[in-house]
């Protein structure tokens, strides 16, 4: 080998792989998404708001479905020719804060055959106002538009681009369960910006993010360490590496009470919580 060929690939060996760390093989598990069923998931949380833990339950929901390239919505019907399939995540918040409460729903979308973020948006009113912001994948970056109730920010539009390796905080409870756990332990580097759980405008910053993981027989403790703090997952030690516990960096905490595989669209009337909860064959395994 020339020494010009033998320095270029030691310089490819070398090259930060943070990116390379998250691997789309759960994402692309049709074994475990093609069945047309749900992921919920019900934790029993800690939230803090105002500086004060509220206790509530939040509630995760992960599901594959075909998404409209152009709308970048579920198409009504059959999937057209040109739609391609995402995995979807809702988080759903119901937090009290005193006399009233907080109601919030943020959506992840990612691409089935690349990983890559295609969308997130955010519903949030808090008893004083409404708020929606949407990010929209255009090329590498992001148009993100918001509309808030809040002085100086009621309308507007940004780009956002993120760097190689660059993840927004929201994508952590699904991205920290595809890392490569091929081996017991790993430690790597992302760049990371901010939530958009609140209701404001966002100024997305991306600064470096540093996960390392560690395994036992029966679970994979995840660290990140970030310019907020620390954030801990607990998460099961086997595929689909279910989140068990999260603990937030502000002081919030999630811990799962209940976890689901069901077609929750189809469970709309009275009486039918209790029967999707008393259903065993609806329930993962422990």
């Amino acid at each position: 080998m020339h020494l010009r060929s033998f320095l270029a690939a030691l310089a490819c060996l070398a090259a930060p792989t943070g990116h390379a760390q998250f691997s789309p093989a759960l994402l692309q598990n049709n074994n475990y998404w093609g069945d047309g069923k749900a992921e919920f998931s019900i934790y029993g949380a800690e939230i803090v708001r105002y500086g004060q833990p509220r206790q509530t339950e939040i509630l995760h929901i992960l599901v594959r479905e075909p998404i409209d390239p152009k709308q970048l919505v579920k198409p009504e019907g059959s999937p057209r020719a040109d739609s391609f399939p995402v995995l979807k995540m809702n988080q759903i918040l119901h937090v009290p804060t005193g006399l009233y409460v907080y109601q919030q729903m943020h959506s992840n979308f990612w691409r089935v055959d690349n990983a890559q973020l295609q969308k997130f948006s955010l519903t949030s009113n808090d008893s004083c106002g409404n708020t929606y912001k949407e990010g929209r994948r255009a090329g590498d970056a992001f148009t993100y538009d918001y509309r808030t109730y809040w002085d100086g920010m009621a309308s507007g539009s940004d780009n956002v681009k993120p760097p190689a390796n660059g993840y927004f905080y929201d994508e952590l409870p699904w991205i920290v369960r595809t890392i490569d756990f091929s081996k017991p332990t790993g430690e790597f580097e992302i760049q990371l910006a901010g939530s958009s759980i609140h209701s404001k405008k966002d100024t997305f910053t991306f600064a470096p993010a540093k996960v390392s993981f560690s395994s036992d027989r029966r679970a994979i403790s995840v660290k990140l360490q970030h310019a907020g703090g620390a954030d801990e997952f607990v998460l099961d030690r086997d595929p689909p590496h279910l989140m068990r516990e999260w603990k937030a960096a502000d002081g919030s905490r999630l811990k799962m009470k209940r976890n689901l595989k069901v077609d929750y669209w189809n469970y709309n009337k009275n009486g039918d919580k209790e029967r999707a909860f008393n259903n065993p064959m609806l329930r993962l395994p422990d």
